[in-house]
């Protein structure tokens, strides 16, 4: 962006800092981490990079540490200084019931004087902690959170305090995104809280924004569950709520169930259980991978546009993969083989984008991405026109397109962003709704935070 200084103009770089939550908040780290934007900002004067990763139990922690170490050998393989990049992943433990108990209460007061509300309600008696690899319950979640915020030597708050430290750092404005997924237990239930907590800590020129990730259809017991309800219901809350809002420059909604149909569409051989959680981890990072290159690109000038338009409701961003290797057009058959299938996978952009039918807006954005010889003019034509005609009422010139080229000759997808949508526009989160009132009483408790 441009900035005014009285006689001269200045070009700043918009710096991006991300801390993720949970498995899924750790594929939002890992996607910076591992491609080379990052890396080539900064190379820019005035830049920094900061990133964090939260999580209980340490399983998802591991890749994204790797790729911190070697971010860290490249920059200084181009002579760039260390300390332009810091990371810091915390791994927090489950107690037994009665130390968590303990703590609990605690930091209760310490907690209500932080952050202004009350922590979880208490437990029911008969509740036990859940063992390693069990799912944590959001209010699990928010109170372990609080309890390594709040007591002790307060890991959590030290760790936020470092990263924003990294953050004053850059010369210009920043964005931290705080990225996690809506439908598991971590990530949901402790980071309305720590964005609170992080905000008293960065300077003015920054903005917090929220990722929060909808599950699909291939994520098991976790699709469209009590807990992702629990979540958009409780920070939608917190986003309408006046004075210490949790992520003040705005919240994207990602979707991620096109991705999943697309990757399903050929992945039939195999181990099953081995085979699921391939495709949960392929489509986990190439969703994570398209926002985040989304973010950087173009000194990150998309997504301070699309915050322009959010208005205070979500920011939805579906990730419309339309073609994958080996799927239906095989390498070396003629290029004009693909017309029928990018045909059907755009037509199927409403169904997968986790919108219910009734959404309107009065202005959309389509990037495109695909390889030179992929038809991009077509896929370009095609998402806006259908865009335009389900959520603008066929008002096209509300719909601005970019084309990128990428690297894989044979994947072609399209990030549509979609401003204005809120809890209600949210077909996961409508259906739910709906039926819980028959659902079991402690386990709305436990998903309450």
């Amino acid at each position: 962006m441009t900035v005014e200084r009285e006689n001269e103009t200045e070009l700043k770089h918009h710096c991006v800092h991300v801390i993720g939550m949970g498995r899924t908040g750790a594929a939002y780290v890992e996607a910076l981490l591992r491609t080379g934007e990052i890396e080539d900002a900064l190379a820019l004067p005035g830049t920094s990079f900061a990133a964090l990763l939260i999580d209980i139990g340490q399983d998802d922690l591991f890749v994204a540490n790797d790729y911190a170490r070697s971010l860290k050998g490249r920059l200084t393989s181009r002579g760039l200084p260390e300390e332009k990049f810091h990371y810091e992943s915390i791994a927090l433990e489950v107690p037994d019931t009665a130390a968590f108990n303990k703590d609990l209460n605690e930091a209760r007061v310490p907690f209500n004087a932080a952050i202004g509300h009350d922590l979880i309600a208490e437990l029911p008696k008969e509740y036990q902690m859940p063992k390693s690899g069990q799912h944590v319950p959001r209010a699990i979640a928010k109170a372990l959170a609080a309890i390594k915020t709040q007591l002790g030597d307060k890991p959590i708050d030290v760790a936020l305090t470092r990263f924003a430290d990294q953050v004053n750092k850059a010369g210009g404005p920043s964005t931290v995104l705080v990225a996690f997924g809506l439908a598991g237990g971590t990530g949901s239930g402790m980071a309305a809280d720590l964005a609170r907590t992080l905000r008293g800590k960065l300077p003015p020129n920054t903005q917090v924004v929220g990722v929060g990730q909808l599950s699909h259809s291939g994520d098991g017991e976790y699709y469209n569950n009590l807990a992702q309800t629990m979540a958009i219901e409780e920070i939608d809350r917190a986003q309408c709520e006046k004075g210490e809002r949790p992520f003040p420059g705005g919240f994207f909604v990602v979707a991620s169930e096109h991705s999943w149909q697309r990757l399903t569409a050929y992945t039939g051989t195999g181990v099953k259980e081995v085979r699921q959680r391939f495709k949960q981890m392929v489509t986990n990072r190439f969703v994570a991978d398209s926002f985040m290159r989304w973010v950087v690109a173009d000194n990150s000038s998309h997504l301070l546009r699309a915050l322009q338009h959010e208005a205070g409701k979500y920011v939805l961003f579906d990730v419309a993969k339309l073609t994958h290797p080996g799927v239906q057009v095989l390498p070396g058959e003629s290029a004009s083989n693909w017309e029928a299938v990018l045909q059907q996978w755009i037509s199927f952009t409403p169904k997968f984008s986790g919108l219910t039918g009734d959404f309107n807006t009065d202005y959309a954005e389509v990037h495109v991405h695909a390889s030179r010889d992929m038809q991009i003019a077509t896929i370009d034509a095609g998402l806006k026109d259908i865009v335009a005609s389900t959520y603008l009422n066929g008002s096209g010139g509300a719909v601005r397109t970019f084309r990128n080229e990428f690297f894989d000759a044979l994947t072609s997808y399209g990030n549509v962003i979609l401003p204005g949508a809120t809890k209600d526009s949210l077909s996961g989160y409508a259906e739910v709704k709906s039926a819980m009132s028959k659902m079991d009483a402690m386990a709305k408790t436990l998903e309450t935070a």
